[in-house]
Parts: structure tokens; sequence; C-alpha cells
């Protein structure tokens, strides 16, 4: 992780990249406090300087320029850290827009004051309470300006948080057929391992590993178009049969893995059988209507996890009982346990 830091130092460097930030013609989003952040910060000479330098020669950064620096000096944001820093921004930018509406709470509450006092002690006797009741009214003024630039930044920073839960979002699925994808898939199962650690009394999780048979060849003969409907069909199918806390992923251009947590070795193999003829017996038309006359068949090789074992250990004997399955002509299940094939 790129920023291991406490919450404490987190929130010293935000107070002080904010207000550099707000001096600039770049809006408030994650791009431009990652930059202001690593200058504050002081753990990037190089974008310091960067900085400097474009301080120097144009007073301010735009978003192009915060950009630029972005890129050439930061350039490894993430959803996560976005999300992070998304919802840092509304803590402090709530804090502060709480504190300035309780500022002018009190400051109308002290100009209602004087006004009062103003009016009761006559014309005569008012000259300085006049000058203090509209210096009072000059930061009522300040005050609303303030609020309301809060206001715009907390809706700027709403909007923020739900660009940066889609950007995780999209970050974690199979644009084409909706699935997980790999990084989902490895974080899934990194949490699934932990969690049988903690736990070992519980079923251990299975791996299923699939991959659509002769799918070259579907893409030759029917092109592309028709080869990314047979992907999406078949992700279909696997959606159908895994219910949570599995997961389904696609992992590769026609490779397919489910992980099922807390699942008997049979049962694993049961589900694998019943999305090999599933996938036997479908049929998938294409966009004219015309239904293509090979049949779509899936390999699928299915493991259990051995406690203490490696995580590359668990998947590699995943893919080697898919490849069994290959080698053995294909559209079959072929099983690895603890004591090998079956």
């Amino acid at each position: 992780m790129k920023y291991e830091v406490s919450v404490e130092r987190s929130a010293e460097l935000l107070r002080l990249a904010l207000p550099m930030m707000s001096k600039q013609a770049a809006a408030l989003h994650p791009v431009s406090y990652a930059v202001w952040y690593e200058y504050v910060a002081q753990t990037n000479p190089a974008l310091r300087t960067a900085v400097d330098q474009a301080l120097a020669q144009h007073g301010k950064l735009d978003e192009a320029g915060t950009h630029a620096l972005f890129r050439q000096h930061v350039a490894d944001i993430d959803p996560d850290t976005g999300q992070r820093v998304a919802d840092g921004f509304q803590r402090v930018l709530s804090s502060m827009a709480e504190s300035a509406a309780q500022a002018g709470d009190q400051t109308a509450r002290f100009g209602s004051s004087l006004s009062r006092l103003s009016t009761e002690l006559g014309s005569s006797d008012n000259t300085l309470v006049g000058e203090v009741l509209g210096h009072t009214r000059d930061m009522q003024a300040s005050m609303a300006h303030l609020q309301k630039r809060l206001d715009a930044s907390l809706n700027e920073i709403n909007t923020l948080r739900s660009e940066v839960r889609r950007a995780r979002h999209d970050a974690l699925v199979d644009s084409l057929t909706g699935l997980a994808n790999r990084r989902a898939f490895q974080e899934q199962l990194a949490a699934c391992l932990a969690e049988h650690a903690a736990d070992t009394r519980r079923e251990a999780p299975c791996l299923v590993a699939g991959d659509i048979d002769h799918f070259k060849l579907i893409n030759d003969r029917y092109g592309h178009g028709f080869g990314d409907q047979v992907l999406c069909a078949v992700g279909q199918i696997l959606k159908s049969v895994v219910a949570e806390p599995g997961l389904a992923a696609r992992v590769g251009g026609e490779e397919f893995i489910l992980l099922l947590p807390a699942a008997p070795l049979a049962d694993a193999e049961q589900l694998a059988e019943r999305v090999r003829a599933t996938v036997a017996a479908s049929r998938v038309r294409r966009k004219g209507g015309e239904v293509v006359g090979e049949r779509l068949t899936i390999s699928l090789g299915v493991t259990h996890y051995v406690a203490g074992e490696a995580v590359n250990d668990f998947v590699e004997r995943a893919d080697r009982a898919l490849y069994e399955s290959k080698n053995a002509g294909r559209n079959r299940v072929t099983v690895i346990g603890h004591h090998g094939a079956h």
C-alpha cells in the first residue's frame, strides 16, 4: 500500500493540503488531493520541485497541470485509495461546515443583540455600536459566503464518493460477462482462506476451474462478436448455479473459476457436473437468429483446499484438474482431492 500512515498523521496532512488545494484553479478531487498530499508529506522530492516550478511560472495549478503532475509523479492511485481520499474530504469538510454554521449562528445572535442595544441606547449614543454592528453584518455576509462554498464542496465530495464507488465496482467486475474479474477473485479467495485459518473447524473451500472447449475455433469460424455471445452465455450459467457467498469469476479469455467457501468436495463436484451438463445442453443463437450447429461444451477441474498450503498451490491444483479434463477428451469434470485425481 502506498500510503501507510496513522489516522492522526493522515488527518494532519489533509488539513495541510486542503488550504493549498483551495488556492488553485483545479477542483477538489482525489487526483488533486493525491498531488498535494504528497507535496505536504514531503515524501516525493521530484513532485515538490515540479509543483514549486509550476507555481513560480503560472501562479496556480489548473486542471491540466494538476493531472500532468499526477501522471508524472504519482500515477498509482487506485479506487480503494480514492475512496479513502473522498471519505477523508467529506469528514473534514463536514466538520468545517458544521463549525461554520455554528459560527454563523453565533454571529447572527450577536448581531441581533447589537441591534437591540443600538435601539435602546438611542441615536445619540450608538455611533460605536453602529460601527460594530456594521462589522458584524460584514462578518455575517462572509460566513454565509463561506457556508455556500462549503456546501458546494460537500456536494462535490458526495459526487466523488459515488464516482469512486463506481470505479471500485468497475475495477472488480468483468465488463463483458458481468462476473467478478481476476482481481476480485484473488481478493475474495484471500479473505476466504483467512476466515478458514481463523476457524479450521469449518469446511475448507473448493475451487472449480473451467475452460470453454475449442473456443479459438468458435472465434475463428463465427467471429469475435459471436465468441463474446458465448462467453456471456456461459457467464449467465455460472451466475445461475453459484449462490452467495460463492463467487463466479472470469479470469482469462475463456477461463472461468468458481470459489465455493466451506463446500464439501462432493458438493463442488456435483455443481461442476451441473455446469458441464447445462452448457452442453445449451444452444447459442447468432444475432440473426441462426442456431450454431456445433455443440458448446466446457471442461472443468475441481479441488479442495488443504489446510496450510500456499494459495498458488491451491489454484494450480484446480488448473491441473482442468487440464486433465482437457487431455481426457474435454466436456468432463475431473476432481483432484487430497489423495489425487478421480
